[in-house]
């Protein structure tokens, strides 16, 4: 026999949830989002369009049927917020303590949310060095430049920074005093939010990375083991003495002489017999030669803030199940068609312990679509 809840209702703590979750969210609020319509388990891998960007050519020129791009994306996030309340907790409360706590667990969810997207700056292999003590604005026309150079669109950027950099900002007369900001800048001494700046839309994020990896030594000069076509994603480095030993983490980024493409490292990798396979991305630019010269930075301890464009990454969300609705549980799941945030609200009751439960979850994956789409803000 079902439990029976009484007028609990899971639609509306989802509906509230979805609502929470969506003011909450920080870098994900600010990428490419997509939504699988069918129920999925954790570790289904979904398609969802990629962005579609043009070059124009000479006219008149021969029409092309329209085939837009997908991506595999894997959900392999499943997390939620799950807590418990007694009858006398409830017979003095009623239903408001529920509603109540629904805001910060969905603050939770948007929280682990964010922190899966940080942890994408790996992908990336652009970054500027911002300086120790800012003094000017050279930090955000520094990024801006590599986005403009690799030719993102100018017209949907955001900077996300780590606290060390919202602190020093905060202090330039660039941005929170009249005469260098005017109103934004009185703006800024108030809310403590530098706002839109260089053509970015500038927030602070608490879930920026710090990069870890452990430095190479005694390296002469690193170069390709072999040739490597174009488009590659696998390449073999060695140490031009026959020395080379150690560890290249994910997130390291290199630069092979001959062209100007950077690439980031997809997975860590240890030397053996004088040489790394390495996986990158994006696929190489130009073919490589043997003894090609490798440069590879490993910026170890480094604060990884993102400048990037809405079509550098993607999130998409699945509706996960309401198989068990009415099976000794009320359950139901809500998607906003217009964001594809997806999120499920559940209550249950132990009879035994006089104990109903409310859950609040969610199931996504994040990637990254265009890794030339983002440069990193390293202090």
């Amino acid at each position: 026999m079902a439990n029976v809840l009484g007028l609990y209702d899971p639609l509306f703590y989802a509906q509230e949830a979805l609502i929470q979750l969506e003011k909450s969210l920080g870098m994900a609020g600010r990428v490419f989002r997509g939504y699988d319509r069918n129920p999925q388990d954790k570790g289904s891998t979904i398609q969802i369009r990629r962005p579609t960007y043009f070059t124009a050519t000479d006219m008149p020129a021969a029409s092309t049927d329209l085939n837009p791009d997908t991506v595999s994306l894997v959900l392999n996030n499943w997390k939620g917020v799950q807590f418990v309340l007694t009858d006398k907790d409830l017979s003095f409360t009623k239903e408001v303590i529920i509603a109540e706590h629904i805001r910060p667990a969905s603050v939770a969810v948007a929280d682990a949310i964010d922190a899966t997207l940080n942890a994408l700056y790996k992908d990336i292999p652009w970054f500027y060095d911002g300086a120790a003590t800012p003094s000017d604005v050279s930090d955000f026309t520094g990024v801006q430049k590599i986005l403009f150079d690799n030719k993102v669109p100018m017209d949907d950027l955001h900077l996300e920074i780590c606290s060390e950099r919202q602190a020093k900002y905060l202090n330039l007369t660039a941005f929170t005093q009249y005469q260098g900001a005017g109103d934004q800048g009185v703006s800024s001494q108030m809310r403590g939010a530098l706002g839109e700046k260089f053509g970015f839309e500038i927030f602070a994020n608490q879930n920026v990375v710090q990069h870890s990896t452990t430095a190479l030594t005694a390296v002469t000069q690193l170069q390709l083991n072999a040739g490597a076509a174009k488009g590659a994603t696998t390449i073999a480095i060695k140490d031009s003495d026959g020395v080379l030993a150690g560890t290249i983490a994910k997130g390291d980024t290199l630069l092979i002489a001959g062209n100007t493409q950077r690439y980031a490292v997809t997975a860590a990798s240890v030397a053996a017999a004088n040489v790394f396979t390495l996986t990158i991305t994006p696929g190489l630019a130009v073919a490589g030669n043997t003894n090609d010269n490798v440069t590879l930075r490993q910026a170890d301890g480094k604060n990884e803030s993102l400048g990037f464009h809405r079509g550098a990454f993607a999130l998409a969300m699945a509706p996960l199940s309401d198989l068990g609705n009415q099976l000794g549980a009320k359950i139901a799941t809500v998607t906003d068609p217009i964001t594809g945030l997806s999120l499920r609200s559940r209550l249950f009751y132990d009879g035994i312990n006089a104990k109903v439960y409310v859950s609040v979850d969610a199931l996504w994956g994040v990637t990254t679509l265009n890794p030339n789409m983002a440069c990193r803000l390293n202090s």
